[in-house]
């Protein structure tokens, strides 16, 4: 984005955060009970921990959820903002507004971090430097400057189609969450739910222009970008384990089994419904990607 915007995008970024100053950032996060609905992650109590040690992996669990959304924020961040003058698709006013509400969502979850764990996050820390296990590196910066526009917004769209699905799937237990964690990620899926009509409409937009084989091309490419991004959060899986074998003494079968988790609910529903929507549409080799993100859930399974 233009310097010359930055007077107005910083305007626009207030007014944004004015929907999140209003939540109940006060009231702290019980430390005695489940925070973070269990059901949404695995079968915890078949990992047969004593309730202390089980609120604490469910704490570690928060944890790498905030982490997860603030390290995909930062992709949509830095992409739209080196190459939003380019998408032509979407007027400027609605690309700095996608962009302000993807900084207000990353500072949202890094105040839950430092309310979920102060030892771990520091009150004084950036959303670009706070985060313990999913650090920004050269990859990530390479993956950024050369993703195609089409690649970036279908696995912008997926990402952002499984944030829709977060509040489902915490709601299946609702006692077990916090009220300022079921707060943030129902505000967070609302605002996401016109960034996944912008996904779709520069994609058809894309789909039009360009040539069949270009667009092919496009949504090829895309597979390489989310083998990379699965590897990024799987890396950092295994650096929460590793914290909470430290922590909690587990057993080796106990880390095998959290090791080796699965994806998560929000995960599996929000993969299959991308899959439902991009097989129906124009866009070029949709139907082999929907295919391919339907065989991962039945592997997964």
């Amino acid at each position: 984005m233009q310097s010359d915007q930055g007077e107005p995008q910083g305007r626009l970024i207030d007014l944004v955060r004015r929907r999140w100053d209003r939540l109940d950032w006060l009231t702290p996060i019980p430390t005695d009970r489940l925070i973070i609905t269990e059901s949404h992650y695995m079968d915890v109590e078949s990992l047969g921990l004593a309730p202390p040690e089980r609120h604490q992996l469910n704490r570690l669990f928060a944890c790498f959820t905030c982490e997860l959304f603030i390290h995909f924020e930062r992709y949509v961040i830095e992409y739209l903002e080196r190459n939003g003058d380019a998408i032509l698709a979407i007027p400027a006013t609605a690309i700095r507004r996608f962009v302000a509400e993807e900084k207000a969502h990353s500072d949202a979850f890094l105040k839950l971090l430092c309310m979920l764990r102060p030892d771990l996050y520091s009150a004084t820390a950036t959303t670009t430097t706070a985060l313990r296990f999913l650090r920004w590196g050269f990859d990530d910066d390479l993956a950024v400057a050369l993703a195609p526009v089409g690649s970036f917004f279908l696995l912008a769209w997926l990402f952002e189609e499984i944030t829709l699905f977060v509040p489902v799937a915490l709601d299946k237990e609702p006692a077990q969450c916090a009220p300022i964690i079921a707060e943030v990620m129902r505000l967070h899926a609302k605002e996401e739910q016109p960034h996944v009509a912008i996904d779709s409409r520069v994609l058809v937009h894309n789909n039009q222009i360009d040539s069949r084989l270009k667009s092919a091309a496009i949504t090829a490419v895309t597979l390489p970008l989310l083998a990379f991004v699965d590897l990024k959060a799987r890396r950092a899986w295994q650096q929460v384990v590793a914290l909470a074998e430290s922590e909690l003494r587990l057993t080796p079968l106990q880390k095998h089994r959290l090791l080796h988790r699965g994806p998560s609910q929000s995960d599996r529903m929000g993969m299959a419904s991308f899959a439902d929507k991009v097989d129906r549409s124009p866009i070029a080799l949709g139907s082999l990607l929907a295919m391919i993100l339907r065989r991962q859930l039945r592997d997964a399974s």
